[in-house]
Parts: C-alpha cells; sequence; structure tokens
C-alpha cells in the first residue's frame, strides 16, 4: 500500500477532519470521558509532532496519537489508571519541566472508510518508528483490545490469556500488536472512568435503565453500574498495558 506519514505538526488544518474521523469509530460513550475533555486539547497542543497521520494525497487513512512523559519506576509499576494517568501525566511532566523517557500510545483510529485493508498493522509499526525517531528505546500503549466488548463479563485478566488455533491471542487487537513485537505487560483495569447521570447515559447509549444495578451497554468492555437513587452510571473501562521496544 502506498502512503505517507504526516505530522500533525506539518497538517494542523487537518485536526478537526481527523478528529471527525475518531469520533466515528468510538462509541458514544467513549467521548465523554473528562480527562479526555479536560486534556485533550492541552496535550495535542504541547506535542503536535508526536500525533501522526497515515495518508494517501490529501486522504487520512489512519491516525495515531501518542504522548512522552517521564517514568522512572520499572514497567511493572505502570499504574492501573493507564489512559486517563498518561494523558494528564504528560501534561503535568512537561509543565513540570521533566525529560520524557517514555513514549505512551494512546490511540490508534483506522478511518471507517479503509478499515480491512491492513492499516492497523501498519499504523503500529509507524508508532513504533515514531517513537525511535523521537529518540524513545520503549513505547507503551493501553491497549483497549476490540473482541473484548463481545465478552463484557469475562474478566480481562482471564480474556488475555485466550488463545486462537495459532497459540496468538484471541483477540484480534492484541494479535496485531503481538504481531508488530508488541508483548502483553499487564492490565490496567481503571484505564478510563466515565460517570455520568442516569439521562446521560440513556443518551449515549439509546437504553432505559429501569433499575439499579449493572447493564451491558454495546461498545463497552465491562457492565456499566447503574445508581438510581444517585441519579449516577459509572463505566470503569479496563484496557491492557502493552510494551513495544524499539531502538534509538
Amino acid at each position: 500500500m502506498n502512503y505517507k506519514v504526516v505530522p500533525l505538526s506539518d497538517r494542523y488544518d487537518l485536526f478537526e477532519k481527523q478528529d471527525a474521523i475518531c469520533e466515528e469509530v468510538w462509541p458514544e460513550f467513549m467521548l465523554h470521558d473528562p480527562v479526555a475533555g479536560d486534556y485533550w486539547m492541552k496535550f495535542i497542543s504541547l506535542f503536535k509532532e508526536y500525533q501522526i497521520m497515515i495518508m494517501d494525497g490529501d486522504e487520512i487513512l489512519a491516525i495515531a496519537n501518542t504522548i512522552p512523559i517521564n517514568f522512572t519506576e520499572t514497567l511493572e509499576k505502570l499504574p492501573d489508571e493507564g489512559w486517563d494517568w498518561a494523558v494528564i501525566k504528560s501534561v503535568e511532566d512537561n509543565l513540570a519541566g521533566l525529560e520524557p523517557n517514555l513514549l505512551v500510545g494512546i490511540q490508534i483510529v483506522v478511518n471507517k472508510k479503509h478499515q480491512g485493508k491492513g492499516l492497523s498493522s501498519i499504523a503500529v509499526k509507524e508508532m513504533s518508528r515514531l517513537a525511535v525517531r523521537m529518540g524513545f528505546s520503549r513505547l507503551v500503549i493501553p491497549v483497549r483490545p476490540s473482541d473484548k466488548h463481545k465478552y463484557p463479563l469475562i474478566p480481562m485478566s482471564e480474556y488475555i490469556n485466550w488463545k486462537n488455533d495459532k497459540e496468538l491471542p484471541f483477540d484480534n487487537w492484541l494479535r496485531v500488536h503481538a504481531k508488530n513485537g508488541g508483548s502483553i505487560l499487564k492490565v490496567c483495569p481503571e484505564a478510563m472512568r466515565i460517570p455520568g447521570t442516569v439521562d446521560d447515559w440513556k443518551q449515549w447509549t439509546g437504553l432505559d435503565f429501569p433499575g439499579k444495578g449493572e447493564y451491558i451497554i454495546p461498545g463497552a468492555l465491562n457492565p456499566l453500574v447503574v445508581d438510581l437513587d444517585a441519579n449516577r452510571g459509572i463505566y470503569i473501562e479496563p484496557n491492557v498495558w502493552v510494551l513495544h521496544e524499539t531502538k534509538k
């Protein structure tokens, strides 16, 4: 496939277009993470060169977002909070003047018009190449397993051990990472926390919530917990820390 890799810093005029492509892919409720709402434009403005688009001419085929952080612990101590933690830390580290030593991949999105063409694998490779260009020897990603929503009652700690008949990860997205050299470190069970009122969740999902309890909602990796008395629903998104070793 012929394509070019374009950093957002070179084509910031395409930011709204790439943002719209991303919004088409995610379930509506995933667009309401408070950390993303508070920090998305902050890290975009700080780290434009870390955001890349895979393009064919002026067409955006896929998008890969990364952020640099300072992390002095062993990778086994990457926190349970995953995505939310990394996004906040990248901005705070930058404001504190800390030198980054670890690249975190926070999103890969393939344009809906171009899915099924192997672009997910290309995006993973290009994210790793970006890490090399930026001088990082390690890339970690809080991966959102693409098929986990079909099995929302299975703990992520069990799900990541499922294999296909070739002894590769059962999950398609984890399998793409494995084929490109990624290794699973551990689960980050609280990668995102998405709260909302009951009416919010009705709007985001198109479902009714007539009683207190846990609900299976389309696209979610875990059940949504609804408390009618508190007029609150909380969704806690589990992800998986995946490591890609790179060479400077």
